[in-house]
């Protein structure tokens, strides 16, 4: 790109370019931040096994995330110009005005890249690593490096602009086109657009979630975990240790992260019964542990 950028457009467009890059850099956190709590969301979901939340993600993503990311890209594009002023305060020089454009072209691509960002996540997360590779080879070193290449001679850096938004498109038509080649047809909902496997996730009667807001909820939470596994067949034994497990965790939380502060809190239990195993997950919204506490009487003896 540096090579194309220096023989057709020379030192003032490869100062716009990496000038552009570096401050669509800052917004970029926006997408990816959003990503991280997706990615996290998928791998619990992944590894409980629970279909409807792994949609819900995707749904968010398109209902929540998309929006605000287009507000984003707004705002960028309507500064541009002061935006690009801040790196160069002469407007009459040719990298002013090449920045201004592709601060302008740059973040149409924002919102494609959100759905490849999640749809890699959840292919990397599900194993879908052919899936994966491919579609990285695609996006950036396929499109952008061939588009801009065809394109530059005409249109000069804003070839390399437009080839950025133009494989977002390429990346978008080919998630539908994956999906299309594994159902042999156009993907009508969430479900058969993320291509997940007709045999992931639980039947509602292979999973028991308990919600625990009292101390006094504590002590039945190991009779109903313990009687959940014994009905799906799992032996006494583990039976009686996930139980145990789960109630000396709730037990713990519910006795030193409900008394923090004056909120109201809630301990999340789910089992999960899925090929003769038991997956179990725990969760709170208490105040999180800070493990320093327990280091100073320490540190204070040394």
């Amino acid at each position: 790109m540096n090579g194309l950028l220096e023989t057709y457009t020379g030192s003032m467009g490869l100062s716009a370019f990496a000038a552009a890059g570096n401050f669509m850099n800052i917004f970029w956190a926006v997408p990816n931040g959003m990503l991280a709590v997706s990615r996290l969301v998928m791998s619990v979901s992944i590894g409980e096994e629970d279909r409807q939340t792994l949609v819900d993600v995707m749904r968010v993503m398109m209902r929540r995330y998309l929006p605000i990311l287009c507000g984003v890209m707004a705002f960028i594009m309507l500064g541009a110009a002061p935006f690009s002023g801040f790196f160069f305060k002469d407007h009459a020089v040719p990298a002013y005005s090449m920045m201004v454009s592709g601060l302008r072209i740059l973040p149409l691509s924002m919102p494609f890249a959100l759905l490849y960002l999640h749809m890699s996540c959840y292919g990397q997360a599900s194993g879908k690593q052919l899936f994966v590779n491919i579609f990285a080879f695609i996006d950036g070193v396929a499109d952008v490096a061939l588009l801009s290449f065809l394109f530059i001679r005409a249109l000069g850096i804003d070839a390399v602009y437009i080839a950025n938004v133009l494989n977002g498109v390429v990346t978008t038509i080919i998630i539908y086109v994956y999906a299309w080649a594994k159902h042999k047809s156009f993907p009508k909902n969430m479900e058969e657009l993320m291509v997940i496997p007709e045999g992931f996730g639980v039947p509602e009667d292979d999973r028991i979630d308990i919600s625990i807001r009292t101390k006094e909820e504590v002590v039945s939470l190991s009779d109903r975990v313990r009687e959940f596994c014994l009905s799906k067949g799992i032996d006494s034994k583990r039976s009686y240790y996930a139980a145990l497990a789960l109630e000396e965790m709730a037990g713990n939380i519910v006795e030193h992260g409900f008394e923090k502060d004056k909120k109201s809190h809630s301990v999340d239990v789910r089992v999960v019964y899925k090929d003769e195993n038991i997956i179990l997950r725990i969760k709170d919204d208490c105040v999180a542990f800070d493990p320093k506490t327990g280091l100073r009487p320490l540190l204070t003896e040394i």
